[in-house]
């Protein structure tokens, strides 16, 4: 019996309400969560056990190799509603924070949104903007110079506020977190959710201010431990609603979760999200195993930096389609994203990216992906000078797939094998 991939998803959508969790994986390593109550467990246990037998042949992606990044059917391996009122997803770059915010904002807005499993991403790109449209997600960015004024209420310059002439006047002005709660304060039977994209790049205690307490699940306005505060400005008593959902997104390779202000990771449950290489199993491209390539790198990147600064799969993410499946397109990412951003992670130190990628530091050969250049021609006259290397970076060598398969050991081995018959001979 083969069992497809929609009827997995409907079938862990029928138990997905339920309390307790039971969770597997196939032997291609995708992961499947179920969830029962102690009651239903007896009588669901034999449905279980007939599912895990045919698992084996579970149909595996057919259906869905010739989809694109953004036609992949969702599928979970965690809970789909957001389980806190206050929630940030953090890892490196590139492992779908900002993706998996959008879901994680629909279904806990819209709970029956994707009861049957059979949406997509791109359903779920439309129905998070129309959730924008109608005010129940909202999303801002936060950046260095983002204040409390913008976040709360402030005082803003207007022309002719004081009177018809164009004279310089000065209001109150509420600000995107205030006028969100005050629509989500008068809506008590609908969720909403606040998106918080780069939390961490912001000062949280000036944005904030007093309503660092104020946001936490039992000072939410109807609860036991409800509080509120009067605002500076417009001397408002203010609260933040319970059905308030705030999501943020925290990149590790900026700043580690260890050094954010510590009264807001106190209130906060964090969602660890890291490369999953076993997204791109299927990609080989000119021989090359790119799930390979990606694992080796991280498991060097690691060694030589911290697993905070490791690559996401979604870099390599287009790769599943298969018309961009190409030696141009795997050549484009490293040339424009993966060696920039290695060169950021180690300050331009070529030894360790070299390291990374599976090059000798010392390599002067101009095949490779960097080499070390020469400059003896430059200081001739001075040949006792000790000089610092300097790096270059090769672009034809990204068109080479054999320079992609050194980094994980999967290079041919035609010029050993030649020198080897020449030796026989």
């Amino acid at each position: 019996m083969i069992v497809t991939t929609k009827q997995v998803n409907q079938f862990i959508n029928n138990i997905k309400k339920q309390e307790s969790n039971f969770y597997f994986e196939n032997k291609s390593g995708k992961s499947y969560f179920f969830s029962m109550t102690d009651e239903n467990k007896t009588k669901n246990l034999n449905d279980i056990k007939q599912f895990l037998k045919n698992l084996d042949n579970l149909d595996n992606g057919e259906e869905e190799k010739n989809m694109s990044e953004n036609e992949q059917i969702i599928t979970y391996n965690h809970e789909k509603c957001l389980s806190s009122v206050n929630t940030i997803l953090y890892g490196p770059p590139g492992t779908g924070k900002t993706y998996n915010s959008i879901k994680y904002a629909v279904d806990t807005v819209d709970e029956d949104f994707n009861q049957d499993g059979s949406k997509k991403f791109e359903n779920y790109v439309e129905r998070f903007n129309d959730l924008k449209t109608s005010g129940r997600i909202t999303f801002t960015t936060f950046h260095q110079s983002y204040g409390y004024e913008e976040f709360i209420e402030g005082i803003k310059p207007v022309l002719g506020a004081i009177s018809e002439k164009n004279e310089l006047g000065y209001k109150i002005s509420d600000g995107v977190f205030k006028k969100f709660c005050n629509k989500a304060a008068s809506d008590e039977s609908n969720k909403y959710v606040f998106i918080i994209d780069e939390i961490n790049r912001g000062n949280i205690s000036k944005i904030f201010g007093e309503l660092i307490t104020l946001i936490e699940d039992s000072k939410r306005s109807g609860e036991d431990e409800a509080m509120s505060v009067t605002l500076p400005y417009s001397q408002e008593e203010f609260s933040v609603p319970k059905n308030v959902y705030i999501l943020g997104t925290m990149n590790t390779a900026d700043r580690s979760i260890a050094l954010m202000d510590t009264a807001l990771r106190r209130r906060f449950e964090f969602i660890e999200m890291m490369p999953e290489e076993e997204l791109l199993t299927d990609i080989v491209i000119a021989n090359v195993n790119v799930k390979e390539m990606l694992e080796t790198m991280n498991q060097r990147i690691e060694v030589l930096y911290d697993r905070e600064h490791t690559l996401g799969h979604a870099f390599f993410m287009p790769l599943k389609n298969k018309e961009k499946a190409t030696l141009d397109k795997l050549a484009s990412i490293f040339k424009n994203k993966i060696i920039p951003l290695l060169q950021e992670y180690f300050y331009e130190d070529y030894e360790k990216i070299m390291l990374v990628l599976g090059i000798d530091p010392q390599n002067t050969d101009a095949s490779k992906f960097i080499s070390v250049k020469s400059n003896d021609e430059l200081f001739k006259n001075s040949p006792d000078i000790d000089l610092n290397p300097t790096y270059q970076i090769n672009e034809k060598a990204f068109q080479t797939p054999d320079n992609y398969m050194t980094i994980y050991g999967g290079a041919s081995n035609s010029g050993e094998a030649d020198e080897t018959k020449d030796s026989d001979s």
